[in-house]
């Protein structure tokens, strides 16, 4: 069976369009927080891109104005910074900044599945080490759904990999957050079913970008994306 797989990252930036600026005046060290911006996700999607050459899909923009990770019935759609907007605005918001990220995605699975491929994503995530006092205890998260055969055997390979590659790694799956909590892939689920969409959050504890140094986290990189290449070239095989 042929594949294709494709990268997104939903929390790419931390960039507010300045007709929005207003919404942060007084308040933009929040800007430069986990709240607004994955750290080290950026990095890490497009190195994996540039070593696999999967195709990746990504928003700068701070999810603090748009969350382009959560559904439109979300009540985390809109921040509390943003959720003064008037619905006229919010429409506009949505339209530049959220609508063309995930039709992108949808257009390219589209393409791939009429083409005769199934199609796999990995929407690459990083997380704060500590939330409201309490220690996230994973290093790398794979966020699925278990439910889903193939996603269950794709995600049991990337874990088995990614502890061969660093037994010290701790690895979990579902955690710090349920694969099945609505995010973009949960919403993929949705339009596509499980024998042609596979979908998975991974995840990364953000303490080895912020620890200051460069080394750590490009060892990271390196660890994932060598797993990674080496778990979907196993696939391609099978």
């Amino acid at each position: 069976m042929s594949y294709t797989y494709i990268l997104t990252c939903e929390h790419a930036g931390n960039e507010v369009p300045k007709e929005y600026a207003h919404l942060f005046k007084g308040k933009e060290e929040v800007l430069y927080t986990h709240q607004a911006i994955d750290f080290g996700a950026l990095r890490l999607a497009r190195y994996l891109a540039a070593e696999t050459d999967f195709p990746l899909y990504l928003t700068t923009t701070s999810r603090l104005l748009v969350e382009a990770n959560r559904s439109l019935d979300n009540e985390e759609l809109f921040s509390e910074y943003s959720r003064k907007l008037s619905e006229k605005e919010r429409q506009i918001v949505l339209g530049k900044h959220y609508y063309p990220h995930r039709r992108q995605v949808e257009k390219k699975i589209e393409q791939a599945l009429a083409s005769g491929e199934k199609v796999i994503h990995l929407a690459i995530h990083t997380f704060t080490p500590v939330l409201d006092g309490e220690v996230r205890p994973a290093d790398i998260g794979i966020l699925f759904d278990p439910e889903r055969p193939l996603e269950a055997a794709f995600a049991q390979q990337l874990q088995d990999a990614l502890q061969a590659s660093n037994p010290e790694r701790k690895v979990l799956f579902n955690s710090p957050y349920p694969g099945t909590d609505d995010g973009l892939p949960t919403y993929l689920r949705t339009k596509f079913g499980p024998d042609h969409y596979t979908g998975f959050e991974l995840e990364v504890n953000q303490k080895y970008f912020l620890n200051g140094e460069p080394a750590v986290w490009e060892k990271i990189m390196k660890e994932i994306t060598s797993t990674v290449q080496s778990v979907t070239f196993a696939f391609h095989h099978t």
